[in-house]
């Protein structure tokens, strides 16, 4: 009887506790442009020990960093974010987006690369765009694009070198677009913020994305944009930086494998930085 009332008071607390960061670390500087910060997240099923329960942020100036895809279809083979990092010469990785369950190697989204085009299908119900590489050197050196609110996407993109497309978690005017009925996981997402700084996000703690999304709604982080770009154990970021290596990975979406993923998974699409 004891066991069992014990049981109930977990489930209660784990259905009414709410997902949000309980302390923060300052901004930390890697390198110049390049800063992290970590904000820790309540334990929930999916991290039992405690010692991943971390949303970690890290933020980049596009004015130091060059931002370019690593993908399978150029090497044949998927790699996990550090392998990618050491490869490409990458100071950071995260993923660049989902991929095809009919096709591992290729993205559910529209990305390309330069000549390399990993997908060239816009997909309809992806409403955000992350733009690199412009053809103009008077352009932004990245842009933000919001297929369902800016008119001109089409042109806009086709001024850049490169693009991913991913499911947007905020609007315009910093809505949170998700419902609450969702399972919890791992997360891991891009954003951008007012002042053109590039973030790249991962959140270990098993959360929903309308709880992942209002979390980073209300963190001082000042989006202007965000996208979905991996969630469950394939959810992963590597930085590599000064003598500072960071690894953060993600969570099997499954109950019954909770709290016992600590290794990288190989994922067919990254986007990383480099130096300028």
């Amino acid at each position: 009887m004891i066991v069992r009332c014990l049981r109930v008071v977990i489930a209660l607390f784990l259905l009414t506790a709410t997902v949000g960061p309980v302390r923060a670390e300052e901004w930390r500087s890697l390198a110049p442009g390049l800063e992290l910060r970590e904000f820790l997240m309540p334990d929930r099923v999916g991290d039992l020990s405690g010692e991943q329960g971390v949303l970690a942020v890290l933020r980049i100036n596009p004015a130091c960093y060059a931002f370019s895809l690593g993908s399978a279809l150029e090497t044949g083979t998927m790699l996990t974010v550090g392998q990618w990092s050491r490869r490409l010469g990458f100071t950071a990785a995260i993923n660049a987006g989902m991929f095809r369950a009919d096709d591992r190697l290729r993205a559910t989204g529209y990305m390309r690369d330069g000549d390399l085009m990993v997908n060239d299908f816009v997909h309809p119900g992806y409403g955000a765009f992350l733009l690199f590489g412009p053809k103009d050197p008077a352009l932004p050196r990245v842009r933000w694009v919001d297929r369902k609110q800016d008119p001109d996407w089409q042109a806009v993109i086709g001024q850049y070198q490169g693009a991913i497309q991913n499911y947007r978690l905020i609007s315009h005017d910093r809505q949170n677009l998700w419902t609450q009925d969702e399972p919890r996981h791992s997360a891991a997402a891009i954003g951008m913020d007012q002042d053109g700084r590039v973030l790249f996000i991962h959140c270990r703690t098993g959360v929903s994305m309308r709880e992942f999304t209002q979390t980073l709604l209300d963190l001082p982080l000042d989006l202007v944009g965000a996208m979905y770009v991996e969630g469950g154990a394939d959810a992963a970021m590597y930085v590599d930086a000064s003598g500072f290596t960071g690894r953060w990975v993600g969570e099997y979406r499954s109950d019954f494998f909770q709290g016992s993923n600590k290794n990288f998974w190989p994922v067919p699409n990254v986007l990383g930085i480099r130096p300028k």
